[in-house]
């Protein structure tokens, strides 16, 4: 123990066993999915099994201050309705290196020296869109997400930047949230999502890091823009047509 600080925790084996446990059943149920879908449709259903990739930006409040938590996904889309298996990456954004700094006298007044704490946050995320409603206009979906992360803290010193002391501290995010989306035109739409996250661990940790997020933005559909450029480009050129027949030569 150093400056009153505790040692770091160790790595929590039980959480570690628990997600990955979970990680392999959801493995298992969708290739049941994959399996039944391929036995009881024709080979048009197999094909509609697509890959995406998107990133994602959110906003959520921590310790009362407002966070973004930006993160990329990337997954499969498939069935009817398109739902989607997602496997993602998360991590704080470059305003919580500022906004979660916590500042603490640490040694006695006359040496006049402070010490500051630098806390950030990072998980890996794995999550079931199941889609409601979708037809030409409206997208109305449930995510269904878990994870696994750490918060690492960090003390140091506020004028010779000396690392004091560190520890983390680990968690498994669980979020649930409602995803909506309105396609205004055939090239682009909008998105808007709200939900809770709680997030699974010991400590003062799931009390700062559980709560709302919420996020908003454009859809692009790359889909419709490649079917109207190829449609555009594969456009023959019309024959010009003379109004008037050719003049005879050497009149």
């Amino acid at each position: 123990m150093k400056y009153g600080f505790r040692e770091p925790r160790k790595r929590p084996d039980k959480i570690i066993l628990f997600a990955f446990c979970l990680l392999l059943t959801g493995a298992q149920v969708a290739r049941a999915q994959t399996d039944s879908t391929q036995t009881d449709s024709s080979a048009r259903a197999s094909a509609r099994v697509k890959l995406f990739f998107n990133f994602d930006a959110r906003g959520t409040f921590i310790q009362q201050k407002h966070i973004n938590v930006f993160g990329v996904n990337a997954g499969i889309t498939f069935g009817e309705k398109r739902n989607r298996i997602t496997a993602g990456y998360y991590w704080l954004g470059y305003n919580a290196a500022r906004r979660l700094v916590n500042w603490r006298r640490i040694l006695s007044n006359t040496l006049n020296l402070s010490y500051y704490t630098a806390t950030d946050v990072r998980f890996v995320n794995f999550a079931y869109w199941h889609t409601a409603i979708r037809n030409k206009r409206w997208v109305l979906s449930t995510p269904l997400e878990i994870g696994i992360g750490n918060e690492s803290t960090r003390f140091r010193d506020l004028f010779d930047g000396i690392t004091s002391g560190s520890r983390k501290d680990y968690f498994i995010p669980l979020q649930v949230g409602v995803y909506g989306e309105y396609r205004a035109l055939r090239w682009a739409g909008v998105n808007s999502q709200l939900g809770y996250r709680n997030a699974l661990s010991s400590g003062g940790f799931r009390e700062r890091f559980s709560g709302f997020y919420y996020s908003y933005g454009i859809n692009l559909y790359p889909e419709a823009i490649w079917k109207d450029f190829r449609k555009w480009s594969n456009r023959k050129p019309k024959s010009q047509t003379l109004d008037h027949a050719a003049l005879p030569v050497g009149h």
